[in-house]
């Protein structure tokens, strides 16, 4: 009796919480905090910072074309090295197996 008691009560507390943000998420109309379609509080914040950061990656790439370029170039040579030391490791690996 005790536990079935106490198993009704975590579900009424667990309703009782969701049941709020359940028919939030339901209704068809943004709340105050909505960031959803740019309405609300956090809509027209959201919308600001998503503006500023295009403006200022905007800014960068005007600033330093080449970079994309550099990065590029960057990642080519950073897997030739690896290659050429899997290789390496490859012909150790015979080398001392043909020893033995």
């Amino acid at each position: 009796m005790r536990a079935t008691r106490r198993n009704a009560c975590a579900a009424l507390v667990l309703a009782l919480i969701a049941a709020p943000a359940l028919s939030g998420c339901a209704g068809s109309e943004a709340g105050p905090a909505s960031a959803g379609s740019g309405g609300g509080i956090l809509g027209g914040l959201v919308e600001k910072l998503k503006r500023e950061d295009d403006e200022n990656e905007l800014k960068e790439i005007a600033e330093h074309p080449e970079d994309k370029e550099e990065r590029e170039e960057a990642r080519e040579q950073s897997e030739q090295k690896q290659f050429e030391r899997a290789q390496a490791q490859e012909q150790e690996e015979r080398e001392e197996t043909e020893e033995s």
